[in-house]
């Protein structure tokens, strides 16, 4: 009872809290990977012509 205000109780933040780097990096990963298919599929198969012959 006599520490209040002195230290402030650590809860769970949300959001953007405190997240372990992994995590970061599969989200980041999955958004590539969605983003990279679009591309794909928008310019190489919707027949963009774009003059790519790999």
């Amino acid at each position: 009872m006599d520490n209040q205000g002195t230290e402030p109780e650590q809860k769970p933040t949300k959001g953007y809290g405190k997240r372990p780097i992994w995590q970061w990096v599969v989200l980041y990963f999955i958004i590539a990977v969605i983003v990279y298919g679009l591309i794909y599929v928008i310019f190489f198969r919707g027949g963009g012509g774009g003059g790519f012959s790999y």
